[in-house]
């Protein structure tokens, strides 16, 4: 197999012959449709999630003749301005892996099983492949794992089953099935605020790539604003991207607290929350990164890092953009802007 009669990723997985799922991974793990991604590869449509000037993807393929032997990839390309993928750098991608594999992922699965040296391989965190573990069993309608029958004693005999013995996966896996599992979300709502404190926090968090019942929501709600403290993994699991209105407050709320304006709140606003942010609440969250630039002494570099990332998300740049124009802003806000506009003048 030649990389030059080879002309996306799309392409070698099929010549391969694979069947492959691929997610984006950029904010949350969403499942992209075969031809959306060879869209998307080919430079002709923008990425839905772009994060940090980079759009990372995680594929789960098989070898149809092989029925027992799966792969999972996981790469980031980067963006250009118009926030489209860069082709020479996944050409690039593509000549290390025809090199490295040759005519077929068939004809040497020991080497498929973990991708060549690249630069454009990443390593997920724990959290992460556990949920796109989850979200793979979901998309091809796989039996639930055994870590899930742990995790479901747990959350029905919570006194009895030790929490510490739960794995993440089983989480993870609890997590993506409560929109089918009625009665298990039903005595999720019902116990949770009896189960140990760390697991509560495993959930919340496994929670951020799925839609959760409302009645569940209220504990996130309740969970996120404490007495000394706000409560991450909380607010990471309201994260859902559906739009809601009470979420809209409890964002409201965060940033206009100047207790809030901190960087650990402010990523997990612009990485998990970007669509709740409508033209009040995105000036009122550059608002609070202009206040955490000053106070923390970046020098323009928090809200320009801030700008960057959100600027390239397609259904945020126009209001971004006009953010920029808008007179009524305080000080710090213009100084942040000002730096802003002298990096790119420099450029």
């Amino acid at each position: 197999m030649d990389a030059k009669q080879i002309n996306s990723i799309s392409e070698f997985l099929l010549q391969a012959g694979t069947e492959y799922l691929v997610f984006d991974l950029g904010r949350r793990i969403e499942p992209l449709e075969s031809q959306t991604f060879l869209n998307i590869e080919n430079g002709l449509h923008i990425p839905p999630f772009p994060r940090q000037k980079h759009s990372c993807f995680g594929f789960f393929f098989g070898i149809k003749r092989a029925a027992n032997q799966h792969y999972i990839w996981f790469i980031k390309l980067p963006i250009d301005e118009q926030g489209l993928v860069v082709t020479a750098t996944r050409n690039h991608f593509l000549q290390i892996i025809v090199d490295a594999l040759g005519q077929s992922i068939a004809d040497d699965t020991e080497n498929a099983k973990s991708l060549p040296d690249n630069p454009y391989s990443f390593v997920p965190s724990q959290s992460q492949l556990a949920q796109f573990n989850a979200k793979v069993r979901q998309q091809l309608s796989l039996p639930l794992s055994s870590s899930y029958e742990q995790v479901l004693a747990y959350i029905k005999a919570p006194s009895v089953v030790d929490w510490q013995t739960l794995p993440l996966q089983g989480i993870a896996d609890l997590a993506a099935s409560l929109q089918q599992q009625t009665e298990v979300a039903k005595t999720i709502e019902e116990g949770f605020t009896s189960y140990a404190v760390s697991f509560q926090q495993s959930f919340m968090e496994m929670c951020e790539s799925v839609s959760i019942p409302p009645t569940i929501e209220r504990h996130f709600l309740d969970a996120v604003i404490t007495q000394n403290d706000i409560n991450i993994a909380a607010l990471r699991g309201l994260s859902s991207g559906n739009e809601s209105s009470q979420i809209g407050n409890l964002l409201r709320k965060l940033l206009t607290r100047d207790t809030s304006v901190r960087l650990d709140i402010l990523s997990v606003v612009a990485a998990r929350h970007f669509q709740q942010l409508n033209d009040e609440l995105l000036h009122l969250f550059f608002e609070a990164v202009a206040k955490a630039d000053d106070n923390e002494n970046y020098n323009g570099e928090l809200f320009i890092g801030f700008f960057s990332d959100l600027v390239q998300i397609p259904s945020l740049r126009t209001s971004v953009l006009s953010m920029l124009r808008k007179p009524e802003r305080s000080e710090q806000l213009s100084v942040c802007i000002g730096k802003l506009f002298t990096q790119t003048k420099g450029q």
